[in-house]
């Protein structure tokens, strides 16, 4: 496994056109590790796999052989196609990724084209080349965070046999609990807002949330085959779980909450909802 990984890793690498030392420092690893990694003399970590994959533009699932089952695949997700695509794609995706800094941190009606732009090292000229409009810039900024979500669980999950420890994990890595996760969030709250006076219908978000959907509900139906899990409706618990996390997000978000509250809370309630009690528990 881990030399067909380390196939794939050296495939993307020469079709990304990023020398070793340079992709070394955007995965933060050594370039000497790299090597060793690239070779099959030494295993990527989920981190390094995952940065592997945000740096040129193929999916953690490709890289692993699309082997992976842990995570429903996102509609239209570049997957094993990718590696034709990163050279041609490789200026679109700096100027996806910049607006995505941008647009998480200042919002989307404070950032301008030009400040995008600017930002990624380019021309104005060069982000209407890639898209029609800032509308169509703050899209591919969401599809791009359904990919970081994806890769990011299919990178830390692939390898968690236990349910219970599976959901716990896809939580934890789903909430907004660290700079990148919150940029995430940033972008999805954005996107809920458009949705509320825009055509759902025009939107790539309901498609991602369903991604996301599916994962938890496969998650949920998995530990309620071995008992871990209450059973019950796996598509109504699904919809419940989801929706604590997504509120108790937005409060983590916008301040009205702490994370280790957030954390509390979200546990009280997989106790409480889905998860089997144990013997002493319940008699408690």
């Amino acid at each position: 496994m881990a030399t067909s990984i380390a196939a794939r890793a050296r495939e993307t690498v020469a079709g990304s056109g990023l020398s070793q030392r340079r992709l070394a420092q955007a995965i933060g690893i050594d370039e000497t590790k790299l090597s060793k990694s690239l070779s099959g003399r030494r295993k990527f970590t989920a981190e390094e796999l995952l940065g592997l994959a945000t740096a040129t533009g193929v999916t953690v699932r490709w890289l692993l052989g699309d082997e992976s089952t842990v995570s429903a695949v996102p509609a239209g997700l570049r997957t094993a196609s990718a590696l034709a695509e990163v050279d041609q794609s490789s200026p679109r995706r700096l100027i996806v990724e910049t607006a995505w800094d941008l647009f998480a941190r200042h919002g989307y009606d404070a950032v301008r084209i030009v400040d995008i732009a600017e930002a990624a090292g380019v021309s104005s000229a060069a982000v209407h080349y890639h898209f029609a409009g800032k509308s169509e810039l703050f899209d591919a900024t969401l599809e791009f965070s359904v990919k970081l979500a994806f890769d990011r669980q299919v990178a830390w999950l692939d390898e968690i046999v236990s349910p219970r420890r599976r959901l716990e994990r896809l939580l934890e890595l789903q909430s907004p609990i660290g700079p990148d996760a919150r940029r995430e969030w940033s972008i999805w709250i954005q996107t809920w807002s458009r949705l509320a006076v825009e055509d759902p219908a025009e939107s790539a978000y309901p498609a991602g949330y369903d991604r996301w959907s599916r994962t938890v509900r496969a998650t949920l139906e998995d530990g309620q085959a071995s008992g871990v899990f209450r059973p019950g409706d796996a598509t109504e618990m699904t919809d419940e779980l989801t929706s604590v996390v997504d509120g108790l997000g937005i409060k983590v978000v916008t301040g009205l909450m702490d994370v280790p509250t957030f954390r509390h809370r979200l546990d009280r309630y997989l106790r409480r909802a889905i998860i089997t009690p144990e013997p002493d528990e319940e008699s408690s």
